[in-house]
């Protein structure tokens, strides 16, 4: 480093603003949450395993917009 040139000091730069981490899945985890626990109450409700499927199914295609 020659006489002229100055180290940059770590004051300078200050602390860095980190980018925000976005879960681009998060609303399918919650959404697949919320059709789990729709079909364990189907469950608990007395309906069979293939009531609960077809039932859930509807939900979820009513929720992605299928209906729509």
């Amino acid at each position: 480093m020659s006489a002229e040139e100055e180290p940059i000091s770590f004051e300078e730069f200050g602390p860095r603003a980190e980018p925000e981490v976005v879960d681009p899945f998060s609303n399918v985890k919650r959404a697949a949450s919320i059709v789990g626990d729709l079909r364990a109450a189907l469950r608990t409700e007395g309906f069979d395993k293939d009531e609960s499927f077809e039932l859930v199914q509807m939900y979820w295609a009513s929720e992605l917009g299928a209906f729509g």
